[in-house]
């Protein structure tokens, strides 16, 4: 566990940085501490002179171009950066790896630009769009979130954090992008269950092949509704040829289904052309005589052998985790916490707001933002001073933080000018010769 000793918030947000020290160069370091204390001390970010401005040239000697050069230029990693917060969060958990699932959530945002000077500016899809358009011109970034269980109450609750983002460029698919941030956390991870969530798109190709490639890493994952079906493979007869790999074409019509809260709800055993091994299909329908509303969730872990439903009591959602057939959406809905995390970020965090135009500048800032956000949602759990905020919105740790950080950053600059005024140095020679009349005396 996580243990900072009860110092200022300054200080703590200090330790808690210091765990990424070993990625920088101390003038780099510098910098990123800097950075990341503006980013939670001021409500909105404009853009990275807008902070420089408000914030950092107030209480630092450093020049504006040093923050420019710190995104474009200097030589650390972002992976390494994902890594470490990785590291960090895993040290949160205080139950047994044996009887816990860290679930990965894969997805993609994007983020409208306006002007076409930025690198990997693409006029992009955008299913959601309200505007008229199904388009959108800015950048596409893929995302990864952690999800760890941590006790709360009675039971345990999963608190979501963003392990980092990369920037779509067309020279890899987002499939790959996915992949190498699977890549990047899955190390850390050899010795626990691990499930990963993705929508429709995810399920596929390269994801597949990661979620292959590691033994103790499964998928639970919406699929299309047209995805071929089959029953188990029949048992071999004995006679001659090769034994089949698949049973007879199912339809999903045929199902058994039950109704749980306004769905209708089917698991079964079957086989893919996903997967050569059989996995669990779940289905859900709104009714089961037109079909609407129908969807398909793949999941290759027995719904049964998920650590976290058989080992604690999970805070419930509208899916009993209890009932084998509902399992496996009762995990899914999790995935939806990479949802709000992105809707924080835009209307709270000015994701968008960064006036960095190359590539390797702009993947930089919203990992910085991934940081910031992590920190926040992580402190009530290191510093007991913040414990009554555990699970609260990561905004109104922020607005707290703020408002403490530049109470005491004001404070040490007023300290630190006294000390360097002729008031300082006559006020201690009288407090000395005070000292040494009493003495005497």
């Amino acid at each position: 566990m996580i243990n900072i000793p009860n110092n200022s918030t300054n200080q703590t947000l200090k330790q808690y940085l210091l765990k990424y020290r070993s990625i920088f160069t101390k003038p780099s370091f510098e910098i990123f501490n800097w950075l990341i204390l503006a980013i939670i001390s001021i409500e909105e970010i404009r853009s990275i002179k807008f902070l420089y401005d408000n914030f950092i040239s107030k209480y630092s000697s450093k020049v504006l171009n040093s923050f420019y050069y710190f995104l474009s230029h200097s030589s650390f990693s972002t992976e390494k950066l994902m890594r470490k917060t990785v590291d960090i969060v895993l040290n949160l958990i205080s139950s047994s790896k044996d009887e816990i699932t860290i679930f990965l959530s894969i997805d993609d945002t994007l983020q409208a630009k306006y002007g076409n000077k930025f690198d990997c500016y693409y006029k992009l899809f955008d299913h959601t769009s309200r505007t008229g358009s199904s388009y959108l011109n800015g950048h596409c970034f893929v995302s990864l979130v952690i999800n760890i269980p941590l006790k709360h109450n009675e039971g345990i609750k999963y608190l979501s954090l963003p392990v980092g983002y990369k920037l779509y460029d067309k020279s890899k698919s987002k499939l790959k992008l996915a992949s190498e941030l699977i890549n990047i956390a899955m190390p850390l991870l050899k010795s626990y269950q691990v499930i990963l969530l993705c929508d429709s798109w995810y399920t596929k190709g390269s994801v597949l092949d990661t979620v292959n490639s590691y033994d103790n890493l499964d998928l639970i994952g919406a699929v299309r509704k047209d995805t071929a079906i089959f029953d188990l493979p029949p048992k071999h007869n004995g006679k001659r040829g090769r034994p089949r790999l698949r049973g007879d074409k199912l339809d999903i019509h045929a199902f058994s289904y039950e109704k749980a809260n306004k769905y209708f709800i089917s698991t079964r055993r079957v086989m893919t052309r996903l997967f050569k091994t059989p996995v669990y299909i779940t289905v859900t329908a709104k009714d089961t005589d037109k079909f609407s509303s129908t969807r398909l969730f793949i999941c290759t872990i027995n719904p049964g052998e998920i650590n976290i439903f058989k080992n604690h009591n999970i805070e419930k959602n509208k899916y009993d985790n209890t009932d084998f057939k509902q399992v496996p959406l009762s995990a899914y809905s999790i995935r939806w916490n990479i949802e709000v995390i992105f809707y924080q970020h835009k209307f709270f965090w000015s994701f968008g707001n960064y006036m960095v135009r190359n590539k390797k500048a702009i993947e930089r800032y919203v990992n910085l933002l991934a940081i910031s956000y992590t920190f926040v949602s992580v402190l009530p759990f290191i510093d007991q001073k913040f414990e009554k905020y555990k699970f609260r919105s990561p905004q109104k740790i922020k607005r707290v933080l703020a408002e403490n950080i530049s109470k005491e950053l004001i404070f040490d600059s007023f300290v630190s000018s006294l000390e360097s005024s002729k008031i300082y140095s006559k006020v201690q020679k009288a407090i000395s010769s005070f000292l040494r009349d009493d003495k005497i005396a």
